[in-house]
């Protein structure tokens, strides 16, 4: 090739274009044209005939219950024989998807195993047919299911919960679950030291509203869990400071005493949920120190200040001032 066919590509376009216009590869072109369409109708034709087939059908078994044991592997295919037109053969094996045969065990009778009869196997698959097909034959024709009676008992659930507050929250209450017991069932001898299960770890990050989740339940080897998810509940409010005046009382003081502190009262700070901030008095709390406190602590004139009543739902409730001194005097008539 010339230097001046390297700088004209569209020289080389044109003896292409000649090379497809010879009459040689015109009748090549010809020939292939018949050839691919006496292939077709010789394909067509063929489709036309009848042939047969063998197709998987998936079985897929629901409810089975949690008391009973499979005692034996059971078959997750059943294989149908099919006798049709080729072109719709085609359809079945290569384009049409066959849905699950869905065995529902709640509905089987059951004397020792249950049992899939071949009625229940062939109208599930005679359902997703068409009506020129015929179902010559499927395998297995029966499915038997054995099973054993497993051990089983109530046991209380844990919440393994932890929660990441955003400032100016907390937890207003008990972490609750729901259900509070769950049955669990196994063959094992390790049932009677099984007192408990608990959820899946679960962290809950920037929490500013009461959270309400379902939770799976941790695994154990061998052993079956009904139900295994639970719903926990994680109360969270809004909290603000309150602080409250309490006096400071002695209720089994001798009456020839006479007790003098100093303060007499002392606040407690405490966290409130705004929905509960109205409802907080003085009367929600009480210090009653007993007098044998005050008599070991007499030397020093000092003692440590804590609460004897409160709210349940109050936590970590701080007192200022956390210490008071005192004077025990003698009470003349």
């Amino acid at each position: 090739m010339s230097w001046l066919d390297k700088q004209n590509p569209f020289k080389s376009i044109n003896r292409i274009k000649v090379f497809f216009f010879q009459q040689q590869w015109k009748e090549t072109l010809i020939f292939l044209f018949f050839l691919l369409l006496s292939l077709g109708f010789w394909l067509l034709q063929h489709l036309q005939q009848e042939y047969e087939i063998e197709i998987a059908v998936p079985v897929r078994y629901r409810n089975i219950p949690p008391e009973m044991e499979i005692t034996e592997e059971y078959p997750l295919e059943v294989i149908a024989k099919l006798r049709d037109k080729g072109i719709i053969l085609i359809n079945y094996s290569w384009l049409h998807s066959f849905s699950p045969i869905e065995v529902n065990l709640n509905e089987l009778q059951k004397e020792g195993n249950y049992q899939v009869t071949r009625r229940i196997i062939e109208t599930s698959i005679s359902k997703h047919l068409i009506s020129t097909t015929s179902l010559l034959s499927f395998e297995p024709e029966t499915i038997m299911i054995e099973y054993s009676a497993m051990q089983n008992k109530e046991v209380p659930v844990q919440a393994d919960v932890s929660v990441v507050l955003e400032p100016g929250y907390q937890i207003s209450g008990a972490i609750t679950v729901f259900p509070e017991k769950v049955r669990i069932y196994t063959n094992s001898n390790t049932i009677d030291f099984i007192t408990s299960v608990k959820t899946v770890t679960t962290e809950i990050k920037k929490a500013n509203q009461t959270l309400a989740i379902k939770v799976r339940l941790q695994k154990i080897d061998n052993v079956r869990m009904e139900p295994d998810e639970v719903t926990v509940t994680v109360p969270i409010e809004e909290f603000t400071e309150k602080r409250i005046s309490v006096v400071i009382g002695c209720n089994d003081l001798p009456d020839h005493y006479i007790l003098r502190s100093f303060p007499s009262t002392v606040e407690v700070v405490c966290n409130v949920p705004i929905s509960r901030f109205k409802d907080l008095e003085e009367t929600d709390f009480e210090i009653q120190i007993p007098f044998e406190e005050f008599e070991t602590n007499r030397t020093s004139g000092k003692i440590m200040v804590y609460l004897t009543k409160q709210p349940s739902w109050i936590v970590n409730p701080a007192i200022v001032p956390s210490a008071i001194e005192f004077i025990i005097e003698q009470n003349n008539p």
